[in-house]
């Protein structure tokens, strides 16, 4: 941490004792032991959960077909009483804010599933869709989640909902909508984690389950309204969206989904833009341009000449408008071009805050362009090699430079 290496600069200009300065480093030292075995203690705890849920279950199954009706209704509500009583305990007498909470809930979440499933089979209900069996099962587990507090659950659930947003393309509009009224259900819980605990480590993955979704959910419907044209130009604008979002947040990299999503997304479309698309431009544009007037530029105009956040203009913030104009142009050099901007943009940057993340990536954006230009070009098999072996130095070169100025600094 920067605290730690600044200790001995507070000692030796006598702003803090030595005493002081041990207390602190053995506070952040502890402290972070703490939180790595608490981070431990969840995910192996929702594991086992989800492990002792399926393990009933199989054992069920193995004499399923030779239980009596009744025998077979009691044990499908069983493991679904057995984590209700579990939560009711944790939520009235132990608290929710430890490992074990997660574990039950998650346990509880599964067994509402199963006993959905088990409950259909015992009574020979009519047949359902697996979409109107997952939109019933999310839609229960919600209670758990909130009375629970459960973030492994809110994850399980976004990736319901997700799946449910994929199960409701081709204009299955009953299950599309099923998902978007899940999502906004679910939605209280995100913003919840945003407000108070923005800077954990589960809020980033919330970040990054809700940007999934929401591209999801535009390519569902761009599907449902039957909009096949190019659904790059769509995700490319929402990237745009995105980014601003992301400088909102401010947060570590790490957790910034937002704007590590953005970025992604846009490299990989002016990729397939540049290999597939470039001979077929879209034939209706109107999607885009809606993402364009009512959502992208509202908030390129809010953060920079309304909140004016930041003074110097990101170069990336542009590149949605830098990918339409070159959807007319169709010329797939320049794609070549503004990809190689990119990844260099990106080396310069991370050269410039002595970042390695973002050293690396311009430099495997430079690398996996050239390395495409170079398969699709007749320059022999010598020249190829060298080029990838110069590629290859680069980043040891360039990692051990980043790496020595930290030191020295």
């Amino acid at each position: 941490m920067k605290l730690l290496k600044e200790l001995e600069e507070l000692v030796a200009q006598q702003v803090i004792t030595q005493e002081v300065a041990d207390h602190i480093r053995l506070y952040i030292q502890e402290r972070k032991r703490t939180s790595t075995s608490h981070k431990l203690l969840i995910i192996f705890g929702v594991l086992g959960a989800s492990l002792i849920g399926l393990g009933i279950i199989v054992l069920l199954a193995h004499n399923w077909d030779e239980l009596p009706r009744w025998i077979k209704t009691l044990f499908s509500f069983l493991p679904l009483l057995v984590g209700q009583i579990g939560c009711g305990y944790l939520l009235f007498k132990k608290g929710i804010n430890s490992w074990y909470a997660e574990a039950v809930a998650v346990f509880t979440s599964l067994a509402i599933g199963a006993a959905i499933a088990m409950i259909h089979q015992v009574y020979n209900l009519p047949e359902s869709s697996f979409a109107d069996f997952l939109s019933l099962w999310i839609f229960l587990a919600l209670p758990t989640l909130y009375l629970m507090r459960s973030r492994a659950t809110a994850i399980l659930c976004y990736i319901g909902i997700g799946t449910l947003c994929l199960l409701g393309m081709d204009r299955e509009w009953f299950t599309f909508f099923s998902s978007l009224i899940a999502f906004v259900l679910v939605l209280p819980f995100y913003l919840w984690h945003l407000k108070h605990k923005a800077s954990n480590y589960i809020t980033g993955i919330l970040h990054g389950l809700t940007a999934l979704f929401i591209g999801i959910a535009l390519c569902s419907f761009l599907d449902n309204i039957k909009f096949k044209d190019d659904y790059a130009t769509c995700l490319v604008f929402l990237s745009g969206a995105f980014l601003i979002i992301g400088k909102y947040l401010q947060s570590h990299i790490y957790y910034n989904a937002y704007k590590v999503l953005a970025i992604l997304c846009l490299v990989i479309c002016f990729f397939v833009k540049e290999a597939l698309y470039v001979h077929h431009p879209p034939q209706s544009l109107l999607p885009s341009l809606l993402l364009f007037a009512f959502i992208y530029i509202p908030l390129l105009i809010k953060y920079y000449l309304l909140d004016k956040r930041e003074k110097i203009l990101d170069l990336i913030i542009f590149y949605p408008i830098v990918y339409m104009i070159l959807a007319f142009i169709r010329l797939p050099y320049l794609y070549d071009l503004a990809i190689l901007v990119i990844g260099s943009y990106y080396l310069w940057k991370g050269f410039k805050s002595e970042r390695t993340l973002l050293v690396n990536f311009g430099l495997l954006t430079i690398s996996v362009q050239v390395t495409y230009r170079f398969f699709d070009s007749s320059l022999s098999f010598v020249i190829k090699g060298i080029v990838f072996i110069i590629l290859g130095l680069s980043f040891f070169v360039v990692n051990y430079l980043i790496l020595k100025q930290k030191k020295n600094a």
